[in-house]
C-alpha cells in the first residue's frame, strides 16, 4: 500500500473501461455559426397568403367600387345608437365639467 492512503482510494476508484465500451462522439466545444440572416419578401405569387379566399391584393378604400352604389341613407350598418329618441335624456349629475367651464371663464374675467 503507498504512504498515501489517499492516492490509494483514487486508484482503487479508476477502473479500466470494459473491453466493449465505445466511446460517444464528442461535443464540439463551440457550435458551428449559423448562416447570415437577410430577410426579404416573398414574390406574391409564392406568398399562401394569395391562396386565402378573403385575400384583396390591393385595396384603395377611396376608390372601393362596392362603396360607390350604396346610399349611405339606406344603408342599414348606420343606425343611431340610442333607439329611444323620444325619451329625454337624464342628466347624469356630474355637472363638474360645466362648473369648471365656468370658473375658467371667470378667472379669464378677473384677469
Amino acid at each position: 500500500m503507498p504512504e498515501d492512503p489517499y492516492v490509494y482510494v483514487v486508484a482503487a476508484f479508476q477502473a479500466l473501461p470494459p473491453p466493449d465500451y465505445v466511446p460517444g462522439p464528442e461535443e464540439p466545444e463551440q457550435a458551428p455559426p449559423s448562416p447570415i440572416y437577410i430577410p426579404y419578401l416573398l414574390p406574391a405569387a409564392a406568398s399562401p397568403t394569395t391562396d386565402s379566399p378573403g385575400y384583396i391584393p390591393e385595396s384603395d378604400p377611396d376608390e372601393d367600387p362596392k362603396d360607390d352604389d350604396e346610399d349611405p341613407e339606406e344603408d342599414p350598418a348606420d343606425y343611431p345608437a340610442n333607439h329611444d329618441d323620444e325619451e329625454e335624456e337624464e342628466p347624469s349629475g356630474d355637472d363638474a365639467d360645466e362648473e369648471d367651464e365656468e370658473q375658467d371663464k371667470d378667472d379669464d374675467d378677473e384677469e
